[in-house]
């Protein structure tokens, strides 16, 4: 349901504006804030699974974002539409993410060891296959039923999901202990104060001092909650695993790379639909060469890792695809010619999708065991605040470079639509960049430990692990006998 409300949502952006009137600063906060929310609630998610047991918070979380579903679909038209639509995509993206951080930890608690495989392999399967379909699941819906549908299609599913839920049996008890509310307050306050200054500047303007208030506001109390996490000893999300600098590394990454990814997927459909006045079905197939390149990118990025041995070839090679994809596409949108865009959108998606699995791997190599739980948070975390970053300053430049008229209808115009695009060129250019200088050269990590390997040491690196050489393993019995034979006296 969560990958699915992506896409599927972004598809309805234009016909919902449409019918409630919405501007288009509205518009795109109807993404922007299921982001953030989704991102500022994902480490509470975490804690309240410890508190309250695993499956009760999950099953919570699935109430709570299927009925916060149903309510976005019964928003009133007129000048109440805007509030009641933003708070309840709000509180869905709160659903949503009480649901991601345990999801995993729930399916591995349910299935015994034989069936664990194939039952993750199953949800991450249907993942991508939500995911890809969604554009076309999204253009039917609304074209027979309406937007409305498309938050009500989350209604079934989600009953599905709660009657699972009560049948199922975990093994895992609640640690109990005390809620810290003071944490999660401070976290989500300042996240939403600085996100909110860096999407309002587009309205304001970059100079206009209420810019500079609210940017400065949020970036002051986000300074007070790292202090007060490195204070804690029970932090809500664990800053100190930044202390390691290939964790750091692969955490900026996936920030980085998160932003383009949505920017793309928001943008590149309303500007099918806005600039090229494409219908709601053609909208959805066209948007297919980019969804299904970004899933056999995530599904090909395991290959690469395992064939090169270095994390550094499906990294580099999928940010200088998605990077050359991003601007190719970004210049074929002024003919507003779709044959053009297509190359650009497959080499964007393909490039884009390579890295996140990659990096997944390579940061849960580089903590301990015992802190693998936590960092798992805090990558979640920043993966999606780095889409709540990117649309919100995509967004910003979008309405800066947009026409006052449009706006209050709720359009991006053809000239304002390409801005977002620079946005997310820019992204995956530094992602490279970082990439290219931090990434380690021959060299893993695992538990936080660097690993290297070398015909010496008889070990071979695979992504940061040491393995023994084929030689080196032929060797060690012969080794053995010679010094069984030597503690008995024999030459």
């Amino acid at each position: 349901m969560v990958l699915l409300d992506q896409t599927v949502v972004a598809v309805a952006l234009d016909p919902m504006a449409r019918s409630l009137g919405l501007t288009t600063f509205a518009m795109h906060g109807v993404v922007l804030v299921y982001v953030l929310s989704l991102a500022a609630f994902a480490p509470v998610g975490a804690m309240a699974a410890r508190r309250f047991g695993i499956l009760r918070v999950f099953g919570f979380g699935t109430a709570l974002f299927v009925t916060s579903s149903a309510v976005c679909a019964l928003t009133p038209s007129g000048g109440a539409a805007e509030p009641f639509l933003l708070t309840a995509r709000a509180v869905q993206g709160a659903g949503a993410a009480l649901m991601i951080p345990v999801a995993t930890t729930v399916i591995t608690d349910v299935y015994g060891e034989r069936e664990r495989g194939r039952a993750l392999a199953v949800y991450a399967g249907l993942a991508q296959v939500f995911f890809v379909l969604g554009p076309v699941v999204g253009a039917v819906l609304i074209q027979f039923l309406g937007w409305r549908s498309v938050f009500l299609v989350n209604v079934p599913v989600g009953v599905a999901v709660l009657w699972a839920i009560a049948r199922a049996r975990l093994r895992g008890e609640a640690e109990g202990g005390a809620l810290i509310a003071l944490q999660p307050l401070v976290v989500v306050f300042a996240l939403v104060v600085l996100v909110f200054g860096l999407y309002q500047c587009g309205v304001w303007g970059f100079t206009d001092p209420r810019t500079f208030a609210a940017v400065a506001s949020g970036a002051l109390v986000l300074a007070l909650a790292v202090r007060l996490l490195l204070r804690s000893r029970r932090p809500l999300v664990d800053l100190r695993l930044l202390g390691i600098r290939p964790y750091a590394v692969a955490v900026a990454l996936t920030f980085m790379v998160q932003a383009p990814q949505l920017i793309v997927v928001v943008h590149g459909t309303l500007f099918l639909r806005q600039a090229m006045h494409l219908s709601l079905p053609a909208t959805g197939l066209c948007m297919l060469p980019l969804v299904t390149s970004l899933a056999a990118g995530t599904l090909s990025s395991g290959y690469l890792l395992e064939r090169s041995g270095s994390i550094r070839v499906p990294v580099l090679l999928g940010l200088a695809a998605s990077t050359l994809g991003t601007a190719a596409w970004t210049a074929a949108l002024s003919p507003r010619e779709y044959v053009l865009q297509v190359p650009g959108m497959v080499l964007a998606g393909l490039g884009m999708g390579i890295p996140i699995p990659a990096l997944s791997a390579e940061l849960m190599r580089a903590v301990p065991v015992a802190k693998r739980a936590d960092a798992s948070v805090l990558r979640q975390t920043l993966r999606q605040l780095g889409g709540a970053v990117g649309l919100a300053a995509a967004g910003a430049a979008v309405l800066a470079a947009n026409d006052d008229a449009a706006d209050a209808s709720g359009i991006v115009t053809a000239a304002a639509a390409p801005a977002g695009f620079v946005v997310a060129d820019v992204a995956l250019a530094g992602a490279l960049l970082l990439a290219a200088v931090m990434l380690p050269r021959g060299a893993g990590t695992e538990g936080g430990q660097v690993v290297s390997g070398g015909s010496g040491s008889g070990a071979r690196e695979m992504g940061g692990v040491r393995r023994r050489s084929p030689s080196s393993a032929r060797g060690l019995p012969r080794l053995r006998l010679h010094l069984h034979l030597r503690r008995r006296g024999r030459p």
